[in-house]
């Protein structure tokens, strides 16, 4: 199966949940997430904004802040081909931006990925190797390449899972994932 194959079987799948189950699944792999003592450790995470059919990170996003961890969100700068991780308080601060995602507004200032200690990634479909697919356009696995030390983590739906993700160049493999099920760490953080 090449990749577009993948990608395609992957989204059917993703999409065949209904949002309840979309909500239960990703309820419990936030909880699975907070649970992890890399999560615990951290003082500074970098997330994803979730659309509908994605694992959910509002949940996510509101008990880093409440802990008192730092909070970075990726804005979208389409014409670069680049996302700017921004600090972000508080979830009303979000706009709609690119494809209608919520994210910084334009006047956030972009704050190295490599100041965080894990970094919540967006996943169409997995393996179990640390393989991921995205969307295709490869704006996390540019900006992976600079998170210096910090553990890059997919969140995802075991419905997501493929035997094996036909990896190129430029794709960048994940520390770890997150499932409803279980959780995979492959690598440790260097940072």
């Amino acid at each position: 199966m090449d990749k577009k194959e993948a990608r395609q079987q992957a989204l059917r799948a993703r999409r065949s949940l209904a949002p309840e189950e979309v909500g239960s699944l990703s309820g419990r792999i936030r909880d699975r997430l907070l649970a992890l003592p890399q999560y615990m450790g951290a003082r500074v995470i970098a997330t994803y904004v979730a659309k509908k059919d994605e694992v959910q990170t509002e949940g996510i996003i509101r008990s880093a802040l409440s802990s008192g961890k730092k909070v970075l969100v990726p804005r979208t700068d389409a014409a670069s081909m680049r996302l700017d991780f921004c600090e972000i308080r508080a979830l009303d601060e979000l706009v709609p931006g690119y494809f209608g995602i919520l994210e910084p507004p334009p006047t956030s200032r972009p704050v190295p990925l490599s100041s965080a200690q894990l970094v919540l990634v967006p996943v169409v479909a997995w393996d179990e190797k640390g393989g991921r697919i995205g969307y295709g356009k490869g704006y996390f696995d540019r900006e992976l390449k600079h998170r210096g030390g910090a553990l890059s983590v997919g969140l995802a739906f075991e419905s997501q899972r493929i035997e094996e993700v036909p990896a190129t160049r430029s794709d960048v493999p994940l520390d770890a994932f997150v499932t409803e099920r279980r959780t995979l760490v492959f690598q440790e953080a260097s940072g």
